[in-house]
């Protein structure tokens, strides 16, 4: 998932973790859906397929303990889906800058 780190931001703004610290939150487009991996799960769910997908990331205070460059928000197959995944995620509130 590094690679989706890299991509430009199609849709970029701000969230407030526990409505007071401003954090950062992207979403990027990318041609590969990826999936699961998982060897229990049918092959539809398991494998990579090559389609345009929308990865929400976002990121959390410095002084959060899971603190990472940036955190898997979700996948949707629009932006408008993905913007609405954020929302669901990271709370209602979040300041688009474009």
């Amino acid at each position: 998932m590094d690679e989706l780190d890299h991509l430009p931001a199609v849709k970029q703004g701000l969230w407030f973790h526990g409505g007071v610290s401003t954090c950062h939150v992207r979403i990027v487009r990318h041609h590969l859906l990826y999936g699961s991996h998982d060897v229990d799960d049918p092959p539809e769910l398991a494998g990579d397929h090559p389609v345009d997908c929308f990865y929400v990331r976002y990121d959390l205070p410095s002084w959060h303990a899971r603190r990472q460059a940036w955190q898997d928000g979700g996948t949707a197959l629009s932006l408008r889906e993905a913007m609405f995944i954020a929302q669901r995620k990271l709370g209602p509130v979040i300041d688009w800058n474009d």
